[in-house]
């Protein structure tokens, strides 16, 4: 039994060394002064009065040519004002556009949403985010410079706004745990996923992948679906610019926030044919976790010993990604998120693959 415990963990702690050397070792890029070709920024919003203008004004005060700029935003039936507002900044800026949608379509709703958007758009390039998030001036030029020079689809990070509240500290280092691993496996050519708060890619690419009409019946998924999809024709690139880090805000309640992890895990039984190397990470780390967990149950010899080297190896990583990605983390919270994750992993991993989630209709 201890050498099922061994080969279930060790698998898992390798990868954690490639994730480490991975932002340790990864390429430095520097984004050439250049002009930008026309951008889209597409955004997908359904109820979102209390997050859209904040959004909306990052958007208006970008750095880049407004000439060269136009601002999608597709109202997906939303019951609130979410629409009357991004009407009123549509009449004050020519380049906000928004698309309105009445009727549920057979298409999963964001999917349909950012099609929509991006069908009505004019830009060469696509840079996508989400309506509850904050963007940096220069978030645009540097997402746009990066697939202008490179031609491929870039990976943004994207973090969660601080707060002082355990459950937001919990968020913060999961989210960064998840984009540290992104990062770290790209620089050795493991394409992971992204997050749909902070994608850019050239339109074209999207019209080649025949865009999400392959997973249109996925109700989550979209950003992974995209990121795998391009990044297989065209290659991937992490941006690592503090300029293009994206905040967003935390769920309020634990269940919120293990709802949206489970609905996560739910895209990863389709990752087996696109990414088999990523789906082997992924399930790497819910065998070592329910490993660990069950030399705890069944007091192996072994469970001290597997808790510590994942504790130090998993800090390690987010040690350098703190640094790099400018997100401070709490030693408290991370010593209660480390050791929750044998529990909570498997939990979240097998609730995902029965569909136990609940998602905007």
């Amino acid at each position: 039994m201890d050498l099922f415990l061994l080969l279930g963990t060790g698998v898992y702690f390798c990868f954690v060394v490639i994730i480490f050397s991975g932002l340790l070792f990864r390429k430095k890029m520097v984004n050439p002064e250049a002009n930008l070709p026309p951008i889209s920024v597409v955004i997908s919003a359904r109820n979102e009065e209390k997050n859209i203008s904040n959004l909306l004004n990052d958007l208006v005060n970008q750095s880049v040519d407004k000439n060269q700029l136009e601002i999608l935003i597709a109202n997906d039936r939303s019951d609130d004002s979410t629409g009357k507002i991004i009407d009123r900044f549509a009449s004050d800026y020519s380049f906000i556009k928004t698309i309105h949608i009445d009727k549920k379509h057979n298409m999963a709703p964001k999917k349909y949403a950012l099609t929509q958007a991006i069908d009505n758009s004019n830009g060469e390039i696509i840079i996508a985010t989400d309506a509850d998030c904050r963007v940096p001036r220069d978030w645009i030029k540097s997402m746009g410079l990066l697939v202008q020079s490179t031609g491929k689809i870039v990976i943004g990070y994207s973090k969660i706004a601080s707060s002082n509240t355990l459950i937001n500290e919990l968020q913060k280092i999961d989210f960064l745990g998840i984009m540290a691993a992104n990062g770290g496996l790209l620089t050795h050519g493991i394409v992971c996923s992204g997050s749909g708060q902070n994608l850019a890619y050239k339109k074209e690419d999207f019209y080649k992948i025949n865009g999400f009409e392959p997973v249109k019946d996925q109700i989550s998924g979209d950003d992974m679906y995209v990121v795998q999809t391009i990044s297989s024709l065209k290659g991937a690139i992490f941006n690592y610019d503090p300029d293009s880090f994206v905040s967003t805000l935390p769920k309020k309640s634990i269940k919120g926030y293990l709802n949206q992890r489970v609905r996560w895990s739910s895209n990863s039984k389709f990752t087996l044919r696109r990414n088999p190397l990523f789906f082997g990470f992924l399930l790497s780390a819910f065998l070592a976790n329910s490993c660990i967990l069950y030399s705890i149950i069944f007091s192996s010899s072994l469970s001290i010993f597997l808790i510590t080297i994942k504790f130090f190896l998993e800090a390690f990583v987010m040690f350098i990604g703190s640094r790099l990605f400018l997100t401070s983390v709490s030693i408290t919270a991370y010593i209660i998120w480390n050791l929750a994750q044998p529990i909570y992993i498997p939990i979240v991993g097998i609730s995902g693959l029965i569909g136990k989630y609940s998602w905007k209709e």
